[in-house]
């Protein structure tokens, strides 16, 4: 019986050391690597990149191209309103050209309305698109450099003194500080360059 007890003992020691050597290996297999982090500023990539002058250019044209309509119009109003001056008062005539003049004035305070919130929007979508082209280009840039996390560099005037306004009042400091949270990094790990070289080819030639 003692005998029994003994040989049940030591099969399951083993069975037991089995399992903890297989778990051991498993946990080896599915250890990763070091973490390897880098650093970007988004906002020196957003300032430097060929596809903002790019979007500015195209905003700027359709700016224009909608102040020489709006101009258009405002020169047509005033020229009916000194032919309307020609005109009797109260005449049908002068009645008719009247309601002509205040429609148009209508229509030309819809259009600047128009125009404002149309350009808003386009500036807004035109963002969003540089600030994809840049996430896309800094996962590029870390799988090919082999960084596994990539913090934003965050600047302003308490680390880039030279290029961040300074606070305003009290508030706008006490903003920043709660704000800023990368403290420290090794100028190194910077791939700011890399990555608006890469984001810069990405954007269409000039003409």
């Amino acid at each position: 019986m003692l005998k029994r007890n003994l040989i049940f003992v030591a099969a399951l020691t083993m069975l037991l050391a089995g399992v903890f050597f297989i778990e051991n290996s498993i946990a080896k297999e599915k250890s990763l690597p070091p973490v390897r982090i880098a650093i970007v500023s988004v906002r020196e990539l957003f300032d430097n990149c060929s596809f903002k002058t790019l979007t500015e250019k195209e905003l700027s044209a359709e700016g224009e191209k909608r102040f020489a309509d709006i101009k258009r119009m405002d020169q047509e109003i005033e020229a009916d309103k000194n032919a309307i001056s020609k005109l009797k008062e109260n005449s049908p005539e002068y009645m008719a050209a009247l309601k002509t003049v205040m429609l148009k004035q209508s229509q030309l305070e819809a259009e600047k309305e128009f125009y404002q919130q149309d350009l808003t929007l386009k500036e807004m979508h035109g963002k969003e698109e540089i600030y994809r082209k840049i996430l896309e280009s800094i996962s590029e840039v870390a799988k090919e450099k082999g960084f596994n996390l990539v913090f934003n560099r965050d600047d302003n005037y308490l680390n880039q003194p030279e290029t961040s306004p300074a606070a305003q009042n009290p508030t706008d400091m006490i903003l920043t500080t709660k704000t800023h949270k990368l403290l420290y990094y090794d100028k190194q790990f910077d791939i700011t360059q890399d990555v608006l070289i890469t984001l810069n080819n990405k954007a269409p030639k000039s003409k």
